[in-house]
């Protein structure tokens, strides 16, 4: 994850907050000026904006965990001036230069830059854990990697700690595409958290995109079995089967059917183990 998502080229954000030189930085900054430079002449310059928006966004990085002298040194900004516009006495600045809103409204919001005592919202950790435990990673073995030996995932639903939050995005970098009984998880506990999550409504890796895991309001792909290719589906099973991984499993863990795996495969993948009479 980035430390910081960079302001979008061809503006002047991008141009004097964080130095970028291409073409259609330097055309923004250009036309900036020459824009400054015309209302200067003409006595039109008018180098205070409204607070308003810088303030709102301040605002809205810090309930995300971001303290406001965090936020005035990602800024280039001083901490004096935030104050002021944050608590300022009598009141809170009412209009700042448009150069001080620039390079506030620049800064974007990544756990990457909180502290790691600071509180986080939890939505996009329970996201990752559970898509995990839906591909077969019981919740024992998360905990167990994320250092809770013997104590489960004592984890609060709805605030964890940024420190907790980019451990867990770790192990989901890691974890949401291998093998678990490559890791020293049995065939029968894959079975088991694959039953557990499903009987829970949990989506799997397959079901979010990237960008989506920590966004309160995205929901998962419901349908993302059935939007992967033909091809897709082949190369995922087959890389289960290559494990050794039954078929019934894999059906699970992918989300097809028994019948449809055994079909891919002709064959290939062994059968469910029979429990003994």
């Amino acid at each position: 994850m980035p430390a910081q998502q960079l302001p979008a080229h061809g503006t002047r954000a991008r141009y004097s907050v964080h130095a970028c030189r291409c073409d259609a930085c330097r055309t923004a900054h250009r036309e900036y000026e020459q824009k400054r430079s015309r209302q200067k002449a003409y006595g039109t310059w008018q180098p205070y904006v409204d607070a308003t928006p810088a303030r709102q966004h301040v605002r809205a990085l810090m309930s995300r965990g971001l303290g406001w002298r965090r936020i005035a040194d990602l800024s280039g900004v001083a901490r004096g001036t935030v104050n002021k516009l944050l608590y300022g006495s009598p009141k809170p600045s009412i209009r700042i230069r448009d150069e001080v809103a620039d390079r506030l409204l620049a800064v974007d919001y990544s756990t990457e830059l909180v502290a790691d005592g600071a509180l986080v919202d939890a939505t996009g950790t329970w996201r990752r854990i559970r898509a995990l435990v839906a591909v077969g990673w019981p919740k024992v073995h998360i905990a167990r990697a994320l250092g809770s030996h013997g104590q489960g995932l004592q984890l609060h639903e709805r605030l964890v700690l940024a420190s907790t939050a980019r451990r867990v995005a770790e192990l989901y970098d890691a974890w949401w595409d291998a093998d678990p009984t490559g890791h020293g998880v049995q065939a029968a506990q894959v079975g088991r958290a694959c039953r557990y999550a499903s009987s829970r409504g949990w989506a799997g890796p397959m079901a979010w995109d990237d960008d989506a895991l920590d966004d309160p309001e995205a929901q998962p792909h419901t349908e993302s079995r059935q939007a992967i290719s033909a091809a897709e589906r082949r190369e995922e099973v087959e890389h289960l089967a290559s494990f050794g991984t039954s078929t019934t499993e894999i059906a699970m863990r992918v989300g097809l059917s028994a019948d449809y795996v055994r079909g891919l495969l002709g064959g290939r993948a062994k059968p469910a183990r029979q429990k003994a009479a």
